[in-house]
């Protein structure tokens, strides 16, 4: 009573503000220096105003860590506000504001609106938000102020709980002690054999300790049901049990669900779509399955699922699908089961399911393959097969893969309806989570559930294992509990580099990632990353500038930054100095985009350098080649052909083709062979001149095959004979037959020796008187056997 009679009392919680001056009505609850109708902090007029900034060189905290003593506020006191942090502060650093306001119930966003409630001012704020600021009189807070704000609801958080249920408490205590018995009698009643038998015995305490147990261990072994009206066993995941079982259940997929449920109600009718496949692209752990999954269900079919951990080639697929993609489900001739369909379809709320599947209650297969795009190498075939069964099939098939982009999934993707799932917002997660918690008793911040989809890249399934695996050992979890939790549990997701450049260069994306989330987008791919924002950044609209004056400034600036990032890249790579890829990272890619970052009205492109430069190394060489040939005539370099000969002699040597037609080939040749050029050399010149395209189209088609026909009929004189290119016969026939040479000379000196004397004997003339008489054959045979022979010269001999 003494309570209720205080005006303090009577006054409500902080309530949630939707305006920005709404906040003075929510701290009128607040004890502030005995003054209730005090105002903490001071409107955005007070503040000077500010000129845009330059790109942000200053350490990240300049005050000391710890240094300022963290407020003692009441729990979810700042439920419903939301605020805006620019500039850099002293005691706390800007993540630690965040962190601050977040964990005692606040919101932040990222820029000032007509909702916001406070502005939190530090060193060096940024201009925009002043400027808007001021526009909408938001009221602003120090850092000392939010911290006096968040001490002040400290005194009045007993004023804001209702304590007239206390004495009520007290004078009747047996009330609260009747509902928790009652569920203990309650608990008995499944496992007793006799009703009245039991209520003897719990009346008389002859309940033994060994019945007690098995009640328990009964009553932990049974399904619990839930609202969907199932049952399930306490020892289920999560993400099993809480499947959703309708389209509302659905995060952020219903109308890709409901198109994919009107293309199977063509199926159920006994039609055949134009397109017999859907493919469902999206990143992993969205629920392209469970979706695929739902609406199989809904439309009344039997799920065939075929995932990666099976093997999908060609002769696994015909095996498998060959007869399935023809038949009918052994299920349709069911009739128990098609009556309860046909009962299911009666009591359908759902008016999307209920229009668009027949009601015949006949079940067909409905084949679902999971992850086509990781079809490897041991799965030859099966996308070729795959494509072939989809475009004879008497059965919906749904293809599912998490690459879109991929080169399997692009031919796959010109025979299936094309539905694109993206990755579910915070506001569609929101709400589906909150019900898993609240069915598990599970007391979970709001803050916390945003900072969890944060670190899991917006995984749902991923968000509901960490609250599963949390349940098990705290029933609440707070915003700096979850912070620590995700962050140990963190998803690691490859961020393709277009992805990166676009969110570098969104002004939403990037004013929302921190210093060090941005320069992880440099490493997403350092060695591309700086050509696509140099090729990007000039169609963008930089944020906050007024008008094309300030638009220049901020892409001036950012191209400043791309120089120096080139400066240093050479000392990288040049020298081997990897350690300076954090500063390059820094001027490539992070310091671009902030002075670049804002909207766009056309898709990112790739770099166009890579394109260039390969181009401009094949004229190099071209005009390297045209330089060679005409050295024997022209005491020239490369430079001086490119800049005075090739515009003197490209002319000379098209205008008789223009002007003369078949009759100008002559001519052309003639000067050609005087400087010793080729064909090829003539099309290099063409391409190496900056005219040269208009004065090719000038040159008939029929000129331009005369002319290469005529070429090549005739001779032409050559400049140089590349060594090697053309070695004479003799000498490559010279080459392997000294290479064949056996090594054995003692037996050519052999054979030599008896050539030449059988030579001599077979040439002597016995008649000549003047001749000098031969020796006869005894004595030389005599003679030759007093000289010792070596075994191997006779073996030689005799193979001979």
């Amino acid at each position: 009573t003494t309570l209720q009679s205080k005006p303090k009392a009577q006054k409500p919680a902080l309530k949630r503000a939707d305006t920005h001056d709404e906040p003075s009505a929510a701290l009128a609850s607040m004890d502030i220096d005995d003054d209730p109708s005090a105002e903490i902090g001071f409107p955005a007029n007070e503040l000077p105003d500010v000129a845009p900034k330059k790109f942000w060189k200053a350490p990240a905290h300049s005050g000391i860590a710890g240094s300022v003593e963290l407020p003692d506020g009441a729990p979810g006191c700042l439920d419903g506000l939301k605020f805006v942090v620019t500039g850099e502060f002293v005691g706390l650093s800007r993540e630690g504001i965040t962190d601050l306001i977040k964990s005692f119930g606040g919101q932040v966003t990222s820029a000032v609106s007509g909702k916001t409630s406070y502005l939190v001012v530090g060193n060096d704020p940024g201009s925009s938000k002043i400027k808007k600021a001021k526009t909408l009189k938001t009221r602003c807070l120090h850092e000392d102020d939010l911290l006096k704000l968040i001490r002040s609801s400290k005194t009045s958080e007993p004023q804001a709980v209702e304590e007239p249920e206390a004495p009520a408490v007290k004078d009747e205590p047996s009330s609260s002690a009747k509902p928790a018995a009652a569920p203990a009698s309650n608990a008995d009643a499944p496992m007793a054999s006799s009703p009245q038998g039991d209520r003897v015995e719990a009346e008389l305490g002859l309940v033994s300790k060994g019945k007690e147990a098995a009640t328990q261990l009964s009553q932990s072994s049974q399904p619990v049901a839930e609202a969907d009206g199932q049952s399930h066993p306490p020892s289920e995941l999560w993400t099993d049990k809480y499947r959703p079982t309708k389209l509302r259940d659905l995060c952020g997929h219903k109308e890709p669900a409901k198109r994919i449920l009107r293309w199977l109600s063509v199926w159920a009718n006994g039609e055949v779509p134009a397109k017999r496949s859907v493919l469902i692209s999206g990143p992993p752990g969205i629920g392209k399955t469970t979706t695929a999954h739902l609406v199989g269900k809904l439309a009344g079919f039997d799920v065939l699922e075929l995932n990666a951990s099976e093997t999908r080639n060609k002769s696994t697929l015909q095996s498998l699908l060959g007869s399935a993609v023809g038949n009918r489900s052994v299920l349709e001739f069911d009739r128990a089961r098609v009556k309860r369909v046909e009962d299911e379809f009666e009591n359908e709320q759902d008016k999307d399911v209920a229009g668009s599947v027949s009601r015949s209650g006949m079940k067909k297969l409905l084949v679902i393959m999971d992850e086509v795009d990781g079809m490897s190498g041991g799965d030859r075939g099966g996308s070729t097969e795959l494509i072939q069964l989809i475009k004879r099939t008497k059965v919906p098939i749904i293809c599912i893969c998490n690459d879109r982009q991929s080169t399997k999934v692009r031919s796959l993707a010109n025979y299936c309806e094309d539905e694109r799932f993206r990755r579910p917002s915070e506001a569609q997660m929101r709400a589906r989570l909150n019900t898993i918690a609240f069915r598990e008793n599970l007391k979970i911040d709001q803050n916390a559930i945003g900072q969890m989809v944060q670190s899991t890249h917006n995984d749902i399934r991923q968000i509901i294992n960490l609250m599963s695996s949390y349940a098990l050992s705290k029933p609440s979890m707070t915003y700096l509990e979850s912070k620590e939790y995700a962050a140990a549990n963190k998803k690691e997701v490859a961020v393709d580099t277009f992805s990166a450049t676009g969110k570098l260069l969104s002004a939403s994306d990037n004013m929302g990632m921190t210093f060090n989330a941005k320069l992880d987008m440099y490493y997403a791919d350092f060695s591309i990353m700086p050509l696509f924002v140099q090729e990007n950044y000039v169609d963008m609209m930089p944020n906050g500038a007024a008008n094309q004056v300030e638009q220049l400034e901020k892409l001036s600036a950012a191209a400043d930054m791309i120089a120096e990032a080139d400066v240093v890249e050479t000392r990288l790579r040049g020298a081997q100095q990897w350690g300076l890829m954090p500063l390059h990272g820094v001027l490539s890619c992070v310091g671009p985009a902030f002075y670049a970052r804002g909207r766009r009205n056309q898709m990112y492109r790739f770099p166009g350098w890579l394109g260039q430069n390969s181009k401009g190394m094949r004229m190099a060489r071209q005009l390297r080649e045209v330089q060679s040939h005409m050295r024997l005539r022209v005491a020239a370099d490369k430079t001086e052909i490119r800049l005075s000969y090739l515009p003197a002699m490209v002319p000379e040597l098209t205008r008789p083709l223009i002007t003369q037609g078949a009759n100008g080939i002559a001519d052309v040749v003639s000067m050609m062979d005087h400087y010793y050029l080729t064909k090829d050399c003539w099309d290099a010149m063409l391409e190496l001149h900056l005219e040269g395209d208009s004065i090719l189209k000038e040159i008939p088609t029929a000129v331009k095959s005369s002319f290469t026909r005529e070429y090549k009929k005739g001779s032409h004189p050559i400049a140089f004979q590349e060594h090697g290119k053309l070695a004479p016969a003799k000498a490559t026939a010279a080459a392997a037959a000294a290479a064949m040479r056996p090594d054995i000379d003692e037996a050519i000196e052999e054979d030599f020796d008896e050539a030449t004397e059988t030579s001599d004997e077979t040439g002597a003339d016995d008649d000549d008187a003047l001749v000098k008489p031969v020796k006869s054959a005894a004595k030389r045979a005599g003679s030759k056997a007093g000289k010792p022979k070596s075994d191997g010269a006779t073996q030689r001999k005799r193979r001979k």
